[in-house]
């Protein structure tokens, strides 16, 4: 009975050794397959970091979505491996920690321009006047260029400003210019750049995420050469930013301000009108005549000088040809014969 015992001790123990064996052999291979997909670490607070509260996301969670040009191409591929592995998780936590502030642009972006030309009485008035109009509708003049120009052989005044004014006040200040004078030309135009900044931002923003998450990969690198590659990538990728950022702030001054080119002109001179009836009037012929002589006189005195004033460099030629004129004309004494020698 005892004998019996033992054997079925020994029995049990077999089974429960097998047991074991096979139960561990299960266990090292479900680990192998979770191991790729290991679950987020957290990183221990650190001095001057911002405490997170329950079941909100991390800041600093949406710079983990990296694009594969993010990547610098000399970069190690455990780095490169650890950025793809880390896009998928950061790309949900980007969504919440960044919203699409292109969803929040209500208004249309417009720029908007105008020219105006007007014909004024007073020049010295009206240019108050323009810039009074610019500083009520909130601008300034931006540039001003007054000259004289001549119209049927008669000087006239001309001022050219360009004007700059708030967008939802141009339409005002276009009331206020046109009641300086009469106008003689007026056009207008506006330029939609709504689909130009949304498309700005959202490219602004993934650069941005991508810029944090080459700063993250720097952070972990341990060679030279990789923190060099990234150091390259860092650079293009700030580059870009800055172009975006400027290229925002450009369109946003030039939807809110609208630009007029204005331009204030003097009122030709009224020509003399003509005698009714077509009289002869000899008074007026002699006075025609007298003008054209000065005229003419005057064309052949500036004819004159003009020539005088160019031909200052013939004087040592007129000089050394009249001096060889004179010694040719000059006569030559007769060659009186030798006498002959006497015997």
């Amino acid at each position: 009975m005892l004998w019996k015992n033992r054997r079925l001790r020994t029995r049990f123990a077999v089974l429960g050794a097998l047991l074991v064996i096979v139960g561990g052999v299960a266990c090292s291979a479900a680990s192998s397959f979770v191991q790729p997909a290991a679950a987020p670490t957290s990183t221990p607070a650190t001095a001057g970091s911002k405490a997170v509260a329950p079941g909100a996301v991390p800041a600093s969670s949406s710079a983990m979505a990296v694009p594969a040009a993010a990547v610098a191409p000399g970069a190690p591929a455990a780095i490169a491996s650890d950025a793809q592995r880390a896009a998928p998780a950061a790309a949900g936590s980007q969504a919440n920690a960044l919203p699409d502030t292109s969803a929040q642009i209500l208004d249309r972006m417009v720029i908007r321009t105008a020219q105006l030309a007007v014909e004024v009485g007073d020049m010295e008035q009206a240019l108050a006047q323009a810039r009074s109009i610019a500083s009520r509708g909130g601008g300034f003049v931006s540039a001003s260029n007054t000259h004289v120009e001549k119209v049927n052989d008669q000087d006239r005044m001309v001022a050219d400003l360009t004007l700059q004014v708030r967008s939802d006040a141009a339409d005002g200040a276009l009331s206020d210019l046109r009641a300086l004078g009469r106008v003689t030309s007026e056009t207008s135009g506006s330029q939609d750049v709504t689909d130009e900044y949304v498309d700005l931002d959202s490219n602004l923003r993934n650069l941005q995420a991508s810029e944090s998450a080459i700063l993250k990969l720097m952070d972990r690198a341990t060679q030279i050469q990789d923190v060099l590659s990234l150091q390259r990538e860092l650079t293009n990728v700030r580059g870009q930013i800055e172009r975006i950022q400027g290229r925002k702030t450009y369109l946003e001054r030039r939807s809110d301000m609208a630009t007029i080119t204005l331009s204030l002109r003097l009122p030709p001179a009224q020509d003399s009108k003509p005698i009714a009836g077509g009289a002869w009037d000899p008074f007026a012929v002699a006075q025609r005549g007298w003008q054209a002589s000065l005229t003419l006189l005057r064309g052949v005195a500036e004819a004159v000088i003009i020539v005088v004033a160019f031909s200052w460099w013939l004087v040592p030629f007129i000089a050394l040809g009249a001096y060889v004129w004179l010694h040719r004309r000059r006569p030559i004494a007769p060659v009186t014969p030798a006498a002959p020698a006497e015997a």
